[in-house]
């Protein structure tokens, strides 16, 4: 799911334009982030709860907080610790993960059904990409790359779903 996790952080950009792309881009996959880190350093005691609402939550926070510190904006802050949200909304929609710790486990699980997966990534990239393509910081030039940007995206999730064991 990680290009439909960069298309939004891309669409974010059309608000959040005074936050760097890769403040957005790490925004967007802190769970993933964090996950990795509870993996390298499994004394954290991180990697089981980085896909619960409760680890979501503290990690939006987190990044709202230093958001608002480094940038001294509430609605750069705002902005950043909505797309941490944003990132176990949408893994609910492809995964089956807890709620909490040892909480029941929820989500649609597409990937199990791969057509259905790329069909909404697809989408989450097209919407993300078009908002992104908007923004006013982005001079012409700029803009002509998105289409390729977008298809690079889709063949990179079509390996991922129909490539790479996915189905």
């Amino acid at each position: 799911m990680y290009m439909a996790h960069f298309a939004i952080a891309m669409g974010a950009r059309r608000r959040l334009q005074r936050l760097p792309m890769a403040w957005l881009l790490a925004a967007s996959i802190e769970s993933d982030l964090h996950d990795v880190l509870g993996n390298l350093v499994p004394a954290l005691g991180v990697g089981p709860d980085t896909h619960t609402l409760p680890g979501v939550c503290a990690a939006s926070s987190g990044v709202s907080v230093v958001t608002a510190l480094v940038f001294r904006r509430a609605g750069l802050a705002l902005g950043a610790g909505v797309l941490v949200l944003s990132h176990v909304a949408v893994d609910y929609l492809t995964s089956r993960l807890p709620l909490w710790r040892h909480g029941p486990v929820v989500g649609l699980h597409l990937y199990a059904t791969p057509w259905a997966d790329f069909l909404l990534e697809a989408g989450t990239i097209a919407i993300g990409l078009a908002l992104y393509a908007g923004s006013p910081d982005l001079r012409r030039p700029t803009r002509g790359w998105i289409t390729a940007m977008a298809a690079l995206m889709l063949a990179f999730q079509a390996a991922w779903n129909f490539g790479l064991g996915g189905g």
